[in-house]
Formats: structure tokens, C-alpha cells, sequence
């Protein structure tokens, strides 16, 4: 649904933009998307769930970490002479053999160390085996993605279904203005003719008074609907992101063709399995799953390569480069006992999503079976709702020709003319609840 009406729709955005006083059924919806604050969120959860996993691909490859140290002290941490050799024998032979030879040799009477130095290093470890938890973690972020789109389409879902029915109820009240304008028509041309027949003395007062209270009675509705009709645009406006317009007009009506109910009927079993409701309790149980294994994995062993190499200098005297290698297993030992609660808690969490999925399953059944016995009784009022109306059509033409004939009093006329009014309203009611009953019914099935 949702890619279809990002086709169609956003072909009439130009159209709505340019003349945003004009507007379909469509073009609404495209608005609407285009526009609701919900939808664009939702969006951009779909990216956040997309960073999540992108995120944890990386922890499919190696960790790197440069380090380094450097230090410089005002006096060697470590200073020894010959003086400072405990053993007096030892202290008079060096003594003796530095006299000699030390000058000759070039080397000093006292050695001092850490001075001043430096070293660098790299490290990368790259995870052999992890219990499991990377691959688990990368199938709970691909989860994610999942869900935030279905997320996205039901939001989407839930607002066209909003948009249409605020269409329908403007158009419903406009109808009924239409209605209440005809009724005015009459009764304004019985009040010309009976303002004719008392000047001639073949009317009375009292008849003039009863054409009078009507002619107030259809004022007051006509400003009740008129009302009506401007929070009804505005609620309208307000959800598909356009500046209220009083001059708003809305091209779809009610003699559109209507589309009848097995048309696109779907069986209730494959509705619900279309859903994209059904495809989030799905994707739950698949998470409780997922987290068990995650759980799992913490009690397993874990395997890892670590490769360092660097340069130092530390000593005064000293500096060079060296690598190596190193294999790190850690077996969790003493973990097992919390794991196991731990365990059966997922256990029982992963039941709750499988309960969960099968109860809102079956009330999905009976919803998308409740939807469609209300659109059936919907279509079904619409021909109840037409004969009516062509009957209160012909009881008005008999009324009126046999006021005419002067058969039947005045209040006989207004009142045939009130029982047309009230059919032709219920007429545009039935049709206005089959169409908002048809949407409900394709937003559960998707058709």
C-alpha cells in the first residue's frame, strides 16, 4: 500500500502544491505522507536501526588500539656508580680497573637509567570465537531493520485510513449543505406562492407562520453545517500538512463509482497472514530467540588472535622493535549457574512472545471477520437507503400536487418535503459509512 500511494500519489504532489485549493482523495494521502511528523520518525528509525547494524558488522574484524608512552624526569630514576657496590673487594677491583683502562675505553664512572624515554605499540585482536554472540548480535540488528520498516508501514497505514476518513466527512457535510440548500429552495418558492394566495385571501396567517418557522429551522441548520463543514477542512488541512483554507475544495463526490465488497474480498486466514502485525509477532518471538542464544554464548568459551608490535626506548641506553603473537581462550567457569536462571528466563520470555503471537493472531482473525461482516451490512444499506429515498421523492410529488389541488394542508407538504430531506441525507450517510467501512477492511487486507 504504502509504495503504491509513493507512485501515485507524489505524481499529484506537483498538482497540490501548485494549487493546493484543489484537491483528490489521493493527492491527500500523498500530502499526508509527505507531510505527517510519524511518518518522517518512523523513517528515520529505519535508519537508526540501519547504523545499528552496521555497527555490528564490525565486530566481525579485528580491534585495533595505538598506545604510546613518553616520560622525561629532572633526575634518573635509577643512578649506580662503583662507589655504590656493597662489597668492598668487588668496589677496589673496579676501582682499579677503571683507573686503568675506563679513560682508554670511554666509559663512565656512574650509569644512570630512566632518565627520560618513550615507546609506541599497536595491538589488533581479532575474535576467533565469541560463544556465538557476534553472529547472534548481527541477526538481532538485521531483526531491528525489520521492524522499524513494518513500524514505518503501519504508521503509514494508520494515517491514510485517517486522511480518508476526514476526506469522506467533509464530503458527507457538503452533501448534506447540497440537501439542505434544496430543501430551502422549495420552501422558499412555497413562501412566494403563499405570500401571493393571502394577499388574494385564499391563505391564512397561521399557514405563513408554519413556512416561516421552517424557513428559520433550515437558517439554523445551514449555519450548524456550515461550521461543521470549516472544523471538518480544518481537521482535514491539520493532517495532511496544508494552511487551513476556507476556499478548499475537494474534487472527489459520491456518485464515483463504487467499488462492491467481493471485489476485494480475501480470505480471512490469508489476510491475517499478510499483515504486517502478524510479521512484528513474528519478528518478536525471533528476537526472544535470538536473545536466548545471546544469553547462551556468555557461558561459552571465547577465542581470540592478538598481534602486537612496537618500538621503544625507554632506557637511556636502549631501543628497538618487537612483535608477537598471542592466543587468549577464556572458559567462563563459575558463569554456568547465573546463566541457567538467566536461561530459563528467556525460556519463559520466548513462550510469552509464542502466546502473544497466537492470541493477537485470532483477534486479528475476528477483527478482519468483523470488518468485513460491517462491510457487507454497509453496501447493503446503501439500497435500503435508495429506496427510501425514491419513496420519499414520490410521497413529496404527490404532496405537492395535491396541495396544489388543495387536497391536503400545508403542514402535509412541509412534512413530506422534512421526510425527503432526512432520506436523502441517510442515502449520503450509507454511502460516506460503505466507503470509510471499504477502507478499514483494504487497510486490514492490504487490496
Amino acid at each position: 500500500m504504502k509504495k503504491r500511494y509513493f507512485l501515485i500519489g507524489f505524481l499529484l504532489l506537483g498538482t497540490a502544491w501548485v494549487n493546493a485549493q484543489t484537491l483528490s482523495l489521493d493527492s491527500c494521502k500523498a500530502l499526508a505522507v509527505h507531510n505527517n511528523a510519524k511518518v518522517q520518525n518512523a523513517a528515520l528509525d529505519i535508519d537508526i536501526a540501519r547504523q545499528t547494524k552496521n555497527e555490528s558488522l564490525t565486530k566481525y574484524f579485528p580491534n585495533l588500539k595505538l598506545s604510546g608512552i613518553g616520560y622525561h624526569a629532572l633526575n634518573p630514576l635509577l643512578e649506580v656508580g662503583i662507589d655504590d657496590v656493597p662489597n668492598a673487594n668487588v668496589r677496589a677491583l673496579l676501582n682499579t680497573f677503571y683507573a686503568e683502562y675506563g679513560a682508554t675505553l670511554g666509559l663512565p664512572n656512574r650509569l644512570s637509567f630512566f632518565h627520560n624515554g618513550y615507546a609506541a605499540n599497536i595491538t589488533a585482536t581479532q575474535p576467533i570465537f565469541a560463544g556465538g554472540r557476534i553472529v547472534n548480535g548481527n541477526k538481532l540488528a538485521a531483526l531491528g531493520i525489520e521492524a522499524a520498516e513494518a513500524q514505518h508501514d503501519m504508521v503509514i497505514q494508520e494515517l491514510l485510513q485517517q486522511t480518508e476518513e476526514s476526506y469522506w466527512l467533509v464530503i458527507s457535510l457538503q452533501e448534506k449543505r447540497k440537501t439542505l440548500q434544496q430543501a430551502q429552495i422549495l420552501v422558499d418558492t412555497l413562501a412566494h406562492d403563499l405570500n401571493g394566495a393571502i394577499t388574494a385571501g385564499l391563505a391564512t396567517q397561521n399557514e405563513w407562520l408554519k413556512i416561516s418557522l421552517k424557513q428559520n429551522e433550515l437558517k439554523s441548520k445551514q449555519l450548524t453545517l456550515d461550521n461543521g463543514i470549516a472544523l471538518a477542512k480544518m481537521a482535514l488541512c491539520q493532517a495532511i500538512g496544508l494552511p487551513y483554507s476556507d476556499t478548499l475544495l475537494l474534487t472527489d463526490t459520491l456518485s464515483d463509482a463504487t467499488i462492491a465488497p467481493f471485489d476485494v474480498y480475501l480470505p480471512t486466514n490469508e489476510a491475517v497472514a499478510q499483515r504486517t502485525e502478524t510479521r512484528l509477532l513474528e519478528l518478536g518471538v525471533k528476537s526472544e530467540q535470538l536473545q536466548r542464544k545471546m544469553t547462551l554464548g556468555e557461558t561459552l568459551p571465547q577465542i581470540a588472535l592478538v598481534a602486537n608490535y612496537g618500538y621503544g626506548h625507554l632506557w637511556d641506553y636502549s631501543g628497538g622493535t618487537n612483535g608477537m603473537l598471542i592466543v587468549t581462550i577464556q572458559i567462563p567457569l563459575t558463569d554456568w549457574w547465573a546463566t541457567g536462571h538467566k536461561m530459563t528466563a528467556h525460556n519463559k520470555k520466548v513462550q510469552i512472545a509464542e502466546n502473544n503471537r497466537r492470541h493477537l493472531t485470532e483477534q486479528m482473525q475476528l477483527q478482519t471477520q468483523k470488518a468485513w461482516n460491517e462491510l457487507l451490512e454497509a453496501y447493503a444499506q446503501i439500497d435500503l437507503a435508495d429506496e427510501t429515498c425514491r419513496n420519499a421523492q414520490q410521497n413529496l410529488d404527490i404532496a405537492t400536487q395535491n396541495y396544489q389541488a388543495g387536497l391536503v394542508p400545508l403542514s402535509e407538504l412541509i412534512e413530506a418535503q422534512t421526510l425527503l430531506q432526512q432520506a436523502t441525507d441517510q442515502r449520503n450517510d450509507a454511502r460516506i459509512d460503505y466507503r470509510i467501512a471499504l477502507t478499514r477492511y483494504r487497510q486490514l487486507t492490504g487490496k
